[in-house]
């Protein structure tokens, strides 16, 4: 199990950092000793997943990493990508963008791009777990429930909080959200980490996939300073996501991505 995450550990890095990575490079980041990092990227190597330049000895990902999930990305967005969507909320707000998904009473962190390659983020890896009642996207899960199904979830992040002043009563939390349901849009003001801060909306409801949010992080002043341009990007990025998602829907014959196979199937005039 543990080689299992930390395989997938390493390509998350290169996932958020858009770059080669030398073996101490991934050994800090899994915090790992270097000889058991040496060996896992030597085998991901063998394997194709991850090529080693032969000057600077450095390991980058190959196309076939990419081409994992590549039948995923079209049934679901036909020629548009949930990344690069993503990538561009990064360069347009220079915020750290975070999608995540419903675990028990928590949120997990299933992507993370940081906003900057230099910036530490140990804070906002992907696989990260927060309790759902605090972190913002988080929150914005919570929106699409009950108040019966709110009120379980939180009996059950009360129950697991260690530290008592991050016990929520229900009363307040369900008068808070609402709130924030009605407005769009959620937020958490520091209630994970003091100093930091991070805005988040509900993603559309994506065929096959379970309830998403997105949010934009940062530190907590740049947040509010920047709270209705931040709240309007994701929102806007959201009906981009919306649109393309129902034309590559309702696509003759499956889709973008099968129509490319259809293609890709049929021989061509020189018999190649």
């Amino acid at each position: 199990m543990k080689s299992a995450r930390r395989t997938i550990e390493t390509l998350e890095l290169f996932a958020e950092t858009h770059r080669s990575a030398s073996v101490s490079e991934v050994a800090a980041y899994l915090d790992a000793p270097m000889s058991s990092t040496s060996v896992l990227l030597a085998g991901l190597a063998r394997l194709g997943y991850l090529e080693q330049d032969p000057v600077d000895r450095r390991y980058r990902p190959t196309l076939r990493v990419m081409l994992l999930g590549a039948w995923l990305q079209d049934r679901l967005f036909g020629e548009s990508s949930l990344l690069r969507l993503a990538e561009g909320l990064r360069t347009t707000t220079g915020m750290t963008v975070l999608i995540g998904v419903q675990r028990g009473a928590s949120v997990q962190y299933i992507l993370t791009l940081r906003r900057s390659v230099s910036e530490g983020g140990g804070h906002m890896r992907a696989g990260m777990l927060r309790p759902m009642t605090r972190a913002a996207v988080g929150k914005a899960l919570l929106f699409g429930m009950t108040d019966q199904e709110v009120g379980r979830i939180l009996r059950r992040a009360n129950a697991e909080e260690k530290d008592a002043s991050n016990r929520i009563p229900t009363s307040r939390f369900l008068t808070n959200l609402r709130a924030e349901r009605a407005a769009g849009w959620a937020e958490s003001s520091g209630a994970v980490r003091p100093g930091l801060s991070v805005i988040a909306v509900p993603l559309p409801l994506l065929a096959g996939q379970p309830p998403l949010a997105i949010g934009l992080g940062g530190e907590q002043p740049d947040i509010e300073a920047g709270k209705n341009i931040l709240v309007n990007a994701l929102k806007k990025a959201c009906k981009t996501l919306a649109q393309e998602s129902a034309t590559a829907a309702h696509a003759p014959t499956g889709g973008v991505g099968e129509q490319r196979a259809q293609r890709h199937r049929q021989p061509n005039k020189t018999g190649c």
